[in-house]
């Protein structure tokens, strides 16, 4: 029975080997080695032929955004998903508030003439698409807000930037709050609202 075995693995040591006997009996002037210069390069980069996801992407103004890094207040967090994360201007961090209605109120810190809100995830695939129901409103004073987008559902997914653009009238404002009362992907620890970026435009 051992004999056996030592036949059967000879023989696929044999079967193995035989590519490389092959070459060797053919001498090496049958051989062809190509050599190839890898180009010069400081970071990865993607090679012309193909196509960048960022062109299906929802297009933003090219304005200024507005909101970043001006305070922001926003509704209960959960966990560490804290309201800085907010406009930060970084969509790999955000805020996932604790339930609905979700309020983020925005002092622009100065009155601007605005049109445009947009609302980003993380760009990356594994956020699987999500809608959520959202509305904008605006203020002069803080404490008086006047709606300019109702309510209405948005659709984030990763095919179009996980971003949401929401154009509105041009009004003079100080202050922007935006109200999410539903998320169709909420955690089941949070069932809440989720935002990596509150981005404001004028015009």
């Amino acid at each position: 029975m051992k004999m056996k075995k030592w036949i059967i693995l000879l023989a696929a040591m044999l079967i193995a080997l035989l590519p490389v006997l092959a070459c060797a009996e053919a001498g090496d002037e049958d051989m062809v080695v190509t050599i190839v210069t890898a180009p010069e390069q400081t970071k990865a980069e993607r090679p012309p032929c193909f196509p960048d996801p960022a062109d299906n992407f929802i297009a933003l103004p090219e304005t200024e955004n507005i909101a970043q890094v001006k305070p922001i207040a926003a509704s209960l967090h959960n966990d560490v998903y804290v309201s800085s994360n907010l406009n930060d201007g970084n969509t790999n961090t955000y805020w996932e508030s604790k339930g609905f209605p979700a309020e983020v109120t925005v002092d622009l810190q100065g009155t601007y003439t605005v049109c445009t809100a947009a609302l980003c995830l993380n760009t990356s695939a594994i956020w699987e698409p999500r809608t959520q129901e959202i509305a904008v409103l605006v203020s002069t004073d803080g404490e008086n807000f006047t709606e300019v987008s109702p309510a209405a559902a948005y659709t984030f997914d990763a095919e179009t930037g996980n971003r949401v653009r929401i154009d509105f009238e041009a009004v003079q404002a100080a202050y922007v709050r935006v109200v999410v009362t539903s998320n169709t992907a909420a955690p089941a620890h949070a069932k809440g609202a989720q935002i990596a970026e509150i981005c404001i435009y004028g015009e």
